[in-house]
């Protein structure tokens, strides 16, 4: 059976109650034949006969020798009465014990149940969050008890839950925008053909094209979800020394050809730094982070990579002078699909999953992305990896 909080506090104060009332009982009725009835049969005599009882004091030195017809009257004997006394003295200690024990209970649960009441009226309130109305927050109380700081932290959950189901709801409705663009593009030729009875070859070489383009970009989604998803099953067996500048000199050769034309310039400067990691991620990784410098360059701009390496960890900077990113897309950049610009984004290509991929990458290797940026001058980002 299930018991509220309330009733489990006080049915363990009630039996601390108990345990201590009966213990401090026995101690009682202990210590008052130890301390009363002990010493006062050993102060004194008592003499019964068939007409009474003789009490006197041990070594009275006025003591005499008294005659049996001036003993004192007195029905009971001296035992019974002594263990009267005492019987009066242990069922008085139990009464009280029992007393005390019953009070004592019902004071707790009283306590409690007034103790326990913002947390009755907290639960309420929770009960009536879902995902419906997740914008909703509890309303904070002044103290800075308990149920305070529970509603504080409650309150910062719902805001870290209200953000991830928007970003689920971002990466849902952009993953669903690039993947039905191309296989709308692709429809539209197929049946511009099929309407078209007398189409040329030249129209058929064109649909062909522009269906290979749009296949293309529908494998390339494909293929940077599954790197997604595949960069968090990496196994320790998968792991090697990778030497930085050997990694950032063969990215620079293979992207150099790509952007020729646009005269981008670039410096590494990482001498004989070594990571352990898993080398083909953390090219894809890099590779991604570069080729963002590269897209949003400036012409004629340069990219720069530095590494540095302590005790504690190895940080690895890379620069560019490009466009820059505004301040309010920077908490954004990592998400999937997200765009800075839209229109940009679709003149230089890419699927907006670049960075996600790269960060998810870098944090399964344990590693921490800073990204500091000036618009239009500039975006630095800080990679950082534990030794």
């Amino acid at each position: 059976m299930k018991m509220s909080l309330q009733w489990r506090v006080t049915l363990l104060t009630a039996v601390v109650l108990v345990i201590s009332s009966i213990a401090l009982s026995v101690l009682a009725m202990m210590n008052a034949r130890k301390t009363l009835i002990s010493p006062f049969y050993d102060l004194i005599d008592i003499t019964e006969t068939n007409n009474g009882i003789l009490i006197q004091m041990k070594n009275d030195p006025n003591k005499t020798d008294t005659s049996e017809d001036d003993f004192i009257q007195s029905g009971p004997t001296a035992s019974q009465e002594l263990q009267k006394a005492k019987q009066n003295f242990d069922t008085t200690t139990i009464l009280f014990c029992f007393l005390l024990t019953v009070v004592g209970t019902g004071a707790v649960f009283f306590t409690t149940g007034r103790a326990l009441k913002p947390v009755r009226t907290l639960s309420q309130q929770i009960s009536k969050i879902d995902e419906h109305n997740l914008t909703q927050r509890l309303p904070e109380r002044s103290s800075n008890d308990e149920v305070s700081q529970l509603t504080v932290c409650f309150n910062h959950a719902l805001d870290r839950l209200e953000d991830a189901f928007e970003r689920q709801r971002r990466f849902s409705a952009s993953a669903a925008h690039e993947l039905k663009t191309p296989l709308a593009t692709i429809k539209a030729g197929i049946q511009v053909l099929s309407m078209d009875e007398n189409g040329t070859l030249l129209e058929y070489q064109d649909n062909a094209r522009m269906t290979e383009a749009s296949v293309d970009r529908l494998t390339k989604v494909v293929n940077d979800l599954l790197i997604l998803a595949a960069s968090s099953e990496t196994t320790e067996t998968q792991k090697e020394t990778i030497y930085l500048d050997v990694m950032f000199e063969t990215i620079f050769e293979d992207l150099s050809i790509i952007y020729e034309n646009r005269e981008i310039t670039y410096h590494i400067d990482c001498d004989a730094i070594t990571i352990y990691g898993n080398a083909a991620l953390l090219y894809r990784a890099f590779y991604n982070f570069i080729e963002n410098s590269y897209k949003y360059n400036t012409e004629k701009g340069t990219i720069s990579i530095r590494c540095s390496e302590t005790e504690d960890d190895i940080k690895i900077d890379i620069e560019d002078t490009g466009l820059g990113i505004p301040s309010e897309h920077l908490p954004f950049i990592f998400d999937a699909f997200y765009r800075v610009d839209g229109s940009r984004s679709r003149k230089t290509a890419g699927s907006g999953l670049g960075l996600s991929i790269a960060k998810s990458i870098i944090e399964r290797h344990e590693g921490t992305i800073n990204v500091s940026s000036e618009y239009k001058k500039g975006t630095k980002f800080t990679i950082q990896f534990p030794i």
